[in-house]
Order: C-alpha cells, then sequence, then structure tokens
C-alpha cells in the first residue's frame, strides 16, 4: 500500500512538474510576441535551460535519461547537448550531515574519524551520488556515498516502468512489444547501479585485465570502506574530458594551456578510447558501460583515466566473436557479413523475417557510405546506424540478446562522446583498424584452445589413423622377413615402427597445414604457413632417417 501511494505521489510530481513549465514556456513564447514584454511570466529560461531545469526537478531516472541525451548530437542541437552536460556533475548536492548519517550507520563512524582529511564539499555531484575527496596518510581517495532519497525516487520510476512492460506484455500490445527490451534491460542497470558493491567489483576486475595496457587506469578499491552506499577507492588527480569541452567552448586559453602542458591530443586520446573500448569487450568480455565525458579523465601521454563504473557490460565468448564481425562487416559495409553476425547474437522465431532485414538493410544504407573505387567510407555517424539497425530489428521480430543491447548502446555513447571533444576523427576507419586485429586474435585463440584442438583431432582421426595404418603396411612390405621374425621373438622397437612413427607426424603435420585457418600467428607468419613448414621439416627428416636406416642395413649385409 506505501509503494502504491508512492508511485501515485511520483506519478503526479513528474505531471505537475511538466505541466507548470510547458505553461511557463508557452507563457514566455506568447510574451515575446506581445508588446508587453515589460511583465514576466516566470523565471526567464531559454529552452534548453527549461529542458534541464525539468529533468532536474524530476530527479531519478530523469536524470540518466538526460545524461544519455546529452551525448546524442544527432539528435539534440548541440545548445540542447551543451546545456544536459551539467547533468553528468553538476546535479544540486545532499547535505553533509546526510554523508555522515550514511557512514554512521553503514561504518560506525564519521569520515572525520576514519580518514585523515575529509573534504566536506563534494568534488562532483550526480545522479546517485556525490563524491568527496580524502587522505589516509599520503594516499589520496575519492569516496563516493549514495543520494538517501534514490530508493524512493529510483524505485517508484523503476515501478512505473516494470508496470508499463506488464501493460503491453499482458494487453499484447505489439506496436508496443520494441520497448519491453530496453526498459527491461534500463531497469536490470539502474538496480545494479544503485548497490556499490557492484561497481567495485566491476572496477576492481577491469583494474585486473588492464594491469598491462599503457593507455588504461582504473582506480583500486579500497574494499575495508565500500559499502551497498559507500564506495571508496584511489583518486586519480586529473581533469576530465568534459573539462576540457567546457573549456574548449568558453575559449578559456588559461584552461586550455593545462590541456596542453599534459600533451592532450583529442585524435590520440579518441584512438586510445575505442582501443580500451574494444580490448576489454573482446579481449576480456567485460567493459564500460557507462561512457560520458565526466567518466574519463585525460592523464599524461592520453592515457584514459576511468572512474564511475556503476553500468559495466559482460559479454560471452560467443557473442564476442560475432560482434567483432559485425563491427568489422558495418566498418567495411559488408551488408552481409553484418546481416550475418547479427543474427547469430539475436533471439528468432516464427515472426522474425530474415529476408526483409537484409532487404531493408540494403535501403538503409544507401545513406550510410561514400564508396570509391576502392573503399568505402563511413557518411553516416555509428549512432544513426546502430538506431537504424534497432529500429529496423523491431520491425523483423529479430531481437538482440542483452548482452548485445549493451554493447550497441555503449558504441552509441562512445560515437557522440567522440564527436563532442575530436570531431574530426574518423571513428569509423579506427574501428575497422581494430576490429580487423580483435577478429584474427579471437580466430587464433578459438583455433589453438583446447575444444578446437579435441575437435580437430576427433575429426581428423580417421586421416591420421589411415594415414598411420598404411605407413606401417608400407614398411612391413619392405621389411626383410628375418628382421621381421626378430620383432616378433624379441617384441622389441625396430626400424618399421619408428618409420611408421614418422609417417605418422608427418601426416599430422600435412593435415594442420590443410586445416588451420589463414590467420597470424607468430613473427608475422599465418597458422598455415607454420604448418607447411612443419610438415616440410618433418618430411626431410622422416626422409633422412629412412635413407640412414637402409644404407646401415646395406652396409651390415656387406
Amino acid at each position: 500500500m506505501n509503494k502504491t501511494l508512492s508511485d501515485i505521489q511520483r506519478s503526479m510530481r513528474i505531471f505537475y512538474i511538466c505541466f507548470w513549465h510547458s505553461i511557463a514556456h508557452l507563457a514566455r513564447q506568447a510574451q515575446a510576441k506581445t508588446p508587453l514584454r515589460r511583465f514576466r511570466v516566470g523565471t526567464p529560461l531559454t529552452g534548453p535551460q527549461r529542458l534541464r531545469t525539468v529533468l532536474e526537478q524530476i530527479g531519478g531516472t530523469f536524470i540518466k535519461f538526460g545524461q544519455v541525451l546529452a551525448l546524442q548530437s544527432d539528435i539534440l542541437p548541440l545548445d540542447y547537448c551543451h546545456e544536459l552536460f551539467n547533468l553528468l556533475d553538476r546535479v544540486p548536492p545532499f547535505a553533509y550531515e546526510e554523508v555522515e548519517r550514511t557512514f554512521l550507520e553503514d561504518l560506525g563512524r564519521k569520515p572525520s574519524e576514519i580518514f585523515d582529511t575529509f573534504v566536506i564539499e563534494p568534488l562532483a555531484t550526480g545522479s546517485i551520488g556525490q563524491v568527496h575527496t580524502a587522505t589516509m596518510g599520503e594516499r589520496k581517495l575519492a569516496v563516493k556515498i549514495r543520494r538517501p532519497s534514490v530508493l524512493t525516487d529510483f524505485g517508484a520510476d523503476i515501478r512505473l516502468m516494470s508496470f508499463t512492460v506488464w501493460i503491453i506484455t499482458v494487453l499484447r500490445m505489439k506496436s508496443f512489444y520494441w520497448m519491453i527490451a530496453p526498459t527491461t534491460e534500463f531497469v536490470a542497470w539502474t538496480r545494479e547501479e544503485l548497490d556499490y558493491r557492484h561497481e567495485a567489483r566491476y572496477m576492481d576486475r577491469i583494474a585486473k585485465n588492464s594491469a598491462n595496457n599503457a593507455v588504461e587506469q582504473v582506480p583500486r578499491v579500497v574494499w575495508e570502506y565500500t559499502t551497498e552506499r559507500i564506495l571508496t577507492a584511489d583518486f586519480l588527480d586529473a581533469l576530465t574530458v568534459l573539462d576540457f569541452i567546457r573549456a574548449r567552448d568558453s575559449g578559456s586559453q588559461a584552461e586550455l594551456a593545462h590541456f596542453r602542458t599534459v600533451g592532450f591530443d583529442p585524435d590520440a586520446f579518441a584512438r586510445n578510447l575505442i582501443d580500451n573500448f574494444l580490448g576489454d569487450a573482446f579481449q576480456f568480455g567485460m567493459f564500460h558501460a557507462d561512457l560520458h565525458p565526466a567518466n574519463l579523465l585525460i592523464l599524461p601521454g592520453n592515457q584514459v583515466g576511468y572512474i564511475d563504473f556503476g553500468i559495466a557490460g559482460v559479454l560471452s565468448t560467443h557473442s564476442r566473436h560475432y560482434l567483432i564481425a559485425m563491427t568489422l562487416a558495418y566498418s567495411r559495409g559488408d551488408l552481409d557479413g553484418m546481416c550475418d553476425a547479427f543474427f547469430q547474437v539475436s533471439a528468432m522465431d516464427d515472426q522474425s523475417n530474415e529476408a526483409r532485414f537484409r532487404n531493408h538493410l540494403r535501403d538503409l544504407s544507401q545513406g550510410w557510405y561514400t564508396r570509391g573505387v576502392e573503399d568505402v567510407t563511413l557518411r553516416k555517424s555509428i549512432t544513426a546506424i546502430m538506431l537504424d539497425l534497432l529500429t529496423l530489428s523491431r520491425a523483423t521480430g529479430i531481437w538482440p540478446q542483452r548482452d548485445v543491447v549493451k554493447y550497441i548502446r555503449s558504441a552509441i555513447a562512445l560515437d557522440g562522446l567522440i564527436k563532442s571533444f575530436a570531431p574530426g576523427f574518423d571513428v569509423g576507419r579506427h574501428l575497422e583498424l581494430v576490429c580487423d586485429r580483435h577478429l584474427h586474435w579471437h580466430s587464433m585463440r578459438t583455433a589453438f584452445s583446447a575444444g578446437s584442438f579435441l575437435g580437430w583431432l576427433e575429426a581428423n582421426s580417421s586421416l591420421l589413423r589411415d594415414g598411420a595404418t598404411r605407413s606401417l603396411r608400407a614398411m612391413q612390405r619392405l621389411t626383410p622377413a628375418r628382421e621381421r621374425m626378430s620383432k616378433e621373438s624379441s617384441r622389441q622397437p625396430v626400424a618399421s615402427e619408428r618409420a611408421s612413427l614418422r609417417m605418422a607426424a608427418l601426416a599430422l603435420a600435412a593435415t594442420l597445414a590443410t586445416t588451420l585457418p589463414d590467420q597470424p600467428f607468430i613473427w608475422g607468419a599465418n597458422a598455415r604457413s607454420v604448418a607447411i613448414v612443419l610438415a616440410i621439416v618433418s618430411g626431410i627428416l622422416a626422409a633422412w632417417k629412412m635413407f640412414r636406416g637402409a644404407h646401415r642395413r646395406s652396409a651390415g649385409n656387406a
């Protein structure tokens, strides 16, 4: 009953805020067209300011929605995007008394009793929590505390979303089925993001995965002072990509000088950002899935520092392989390859229409590329392509899997992010290069995995068995009867057995040469070339051994 009342109150608050801001906006527009301009109606806000204020006052998941919109310059005008950037780190803070109350309830002590220093003024504020800086000895820390009202605001929004999905499902409103998957995913991500322990585990895992990556820095978690509502980690002392965007747009030379001091190159930073994203996703199967400019730090040498791991993606080996192929295909303009890979990571039923998907994709792709004599260039943004792909999947009843939706969402955010600070960077070209490299790596890893090796042995067992058996029979026919009698009486290995083993090894090497993929393997050579060299060497050694054995027997008979 209390939850129902809370949901009703939340709905009324949303309606109230939207209604009065709409009236104020219309009144301002009407006033601008009349001579009575000296009479003011409401707070003088521009359209972008009005949208940001509405989302800010509603709070909860609507702030998250505004953060997503801030990166979509293809959907909103730039002045709206720039205003919504304020929702990334400048949401109104909550009182320090609430910070102390959270610490006392979760850790039994105030911040001042745990840390050597604790800055009362928050460094950054977001939709779910705010960040304070602290020190323990010489170690500087970032301490994130969850908003006291977040469960009430987000909980009501989540229940309203879940109720909407339930209504669509029960009433079988097929025209709204496309809302089910993204809404369900958003609810799942939001619930997970409200518990900082999930974020800490993601941060810890990705930090271990990136330990040998010179351009990816992830803070270490201080588990002793991390709970459901508190997250403590190392502080990365650097400005964010959002700071650079604001400095560039304002023309502040003093602030831009700092970025020149650390050697910031937007294009190099964009390359590292894509490399890290695809490397984490395709090599390790876990990636930062909340890529907005306030979460990315600019470190010396164009290293990328990551914070706020509230949303992370986890990909299966199967999904990783086909997502690499799909990303490579659309960067090259290979529409058939793009469809084939997309179908492999999607759920389909009797209502799915693959042929219609392929045909409509060809029609849509007419505006995607500029095709030259030898290559193609992406003319449309990856954001627009991915949105077209998702729209087409809904229209044809082909539903991408959950982990794939998160990857696509992150790719859209990454594309919008790079356009915001490096608008001249060719994202499509670099995606092609990186995906091609990862596809080769993934193919070699699959080819030489234990499962693949066992499968290869099973598939080629008859060839190996027949080759060894036939070589044994051939050598037995060439072996003198006296030697065979000696073998049978002594039961000791003789030349024929050793020769048969060598022939079996030669057959194995030859089979490898014909079955391995033509992919890079070692020292620039591909796997098939290496196998061919092994086969040739094995053949030479086998022939030499046979020649020496025959020569010794001839000398012995003489």
